[in-house]
């Protein structure tokens, strides 16, 4: 996939960027928290189960799509 600068977006593009990102962090940090409740029941009925780390591995990702969406703001923002 190759990078657009987001200079050459329209205004209207970089508004869909954004609002993708946002979603996108909203749902995966709902998911990954039911995903680690879920995981912490289980543990509690059956013992430690080494799932327990797939939510934490997975919230790496949060920061960055945070990171692009704030990108996507600055960018909007700039154009305002």
């Amino acid at each position: 996939m190759t990078k657009e600068p987001l200079a050459k977006l329209s205004t209207q593009e970089l508004l869909k960027k954004h609002t993708a990102a946002k979603t996108m962090v909203w749902l995966l940090a709902i998911v990954l928290s039911g995903i680690l409740l879920f995981f912490i029941y289980v543990s509690i009925q059956d013992g430690l189960t080494p799932l327990l780390a797939v939510p934490f591995a997975l919230s790496a990702i949060i920061p960055l799509n945070v990171k692009n969406m704030n990108t996507f703001k600055k960018e909007l923002d700039s154009r305002l």
